[in-house]
């Protein structure tokens, strides 16, 4: 950024903008990945489209209902309300939210810059020494802790970062380059996945692993599960995969164990999960599973499907209604 403006007091608003348009409850936003399909994941059926200006490279679900999409062919990002309209960023944005609804965490070399959302003032910097690019980052729901693996060459590792208290940094050790990263919500632990099936849980201050367990197959995908207690890891085995729960508890002796597995008939591209279900993408389309991932509720087809995200129910924005919205 070129510039600095100073952040005014935090005022909540509730946003009508998104919910007016589509019922944001139970809506699943997938990447396809030069549009978007919302589907209603109760129904197990399309909702709406909106094209893209360009093709996707990754999908975030936005606390105002919107979607933030960093595109692939030019150094933009396309902001995409349920409507279809589209507004458009200037320079790729791969932003983590958490429940601090103005404000969003991304990666910049050799900083987690902390941005308000969604006019992208710089609010806080914390020094990030050595990384220069994310291959892939994540953050906690209460935006404490932010995990980053680092693009570029080097031993694999993953980098810890107490975002909020104080701007530890911990560098951890792992056994094998994670493919994919997910964060616990409490920030309590972090969990990286490798292409082996390796899971290994990190936790900031402690330079190793804490815990490692070899799944098996392909890891494509992990999300922390919003009860604190574990995770899920999207495994490719042949054509087909698997969605496994591990459960982590830092406090027993064996701090890491698989809970089950849930068969796929297509290996996972991207997990999403609420309070009420999980979401997967694979090759032949969307799944829907229960609360744990324990058992499919539905499937629906949909061609090149590969990110997914969910969108909140109650979408919320600190800009006035009255306002013209963010600067792009």
């Amino acid at each position: 950024m070129s510039s600095v403006r100073i952040a005014v007091g935090r005022t909540k608003y509730t946003s009508n903008m998104a919910a007016s348009a589509l019922l944001l409850a139970g809506v699943a936003a997938v990447l396809c990945p030069h549009r978007l399909v919302f589907v209603d994941v109760a129904k197990g059926a399309v909702a709406r489209t909106a094209d893209l200006p360009g093709d996707g490279l990754a999908l975030f679900a936005a606390p105002d209902g919107r979607l933030v999409v960093p595109l692939a062919g030019e150094d933009a990002t396309a902001l995409v309300e349920t409507t279809g309209k589209v507004e458009r960023w200037r320079g790729r944005v791969f932003p983590m939210f958490s429940a601090d609804f103005d404000r969003m965490h991304t990666v910049m070399p050799e900083e987690i810059a902390t941005l308000s959302y969604p006019d992208r003032v710089a609010v806080l910097r914390t020094p990030l020494p050595g990384v220069r690019a994310a291959r892939r980052a994540a953050c906690s729901a209460d935006g404490r802790l932010v995990a980053v693996v680092p693009a570029g060459a080097g031993p694999p590792a993953l980098v810890l970062v107490a975002v909020l208290e104080g701007g530890t940094v911990t560098r951890v050790a792992l056994a094998a380059e994670a493919v994919a990263v997910a964060v616990a919500p409490d920030g309590s632990f972090a969990v990286a996945v490798s292409e082996s099936g390796r899971v290994e849980v990190a936790k900031a201050g402690v330079p190793g692993p804490v815990a490692a367990l070899d799944l098996g197959g392909a890891a494509r995908a992990v999300v922390a599960a919003p009860d604190g207690r574990g995770a899920l890891v999207g495994l490719a085995r042949g054509l087909q995969g698997e969605i496994v729960s591990v459960k982590v508890d830092l406090s027993s002796k064996h701090s890491l164990k698989e809970r089950f597995r849930t068969a796929l008939r297509a290996a996972p591209t991207a997990l999403a999960v609420d309070e009420e279900q999980v979401v997967a993408t694979t090759a032949e389309g969307v799944v829907v599973l229960s609360r744990t991932g324990g058992s499919v509720r539905r499937e629906v087809a949909l061609a090149g499907a590969a990110a997914v995200a969910l969108l909140s129910p109650h979408p919320v924005s600190a800009v006035p209604p009255w306002s013209d919205g963010a600067t792009p």
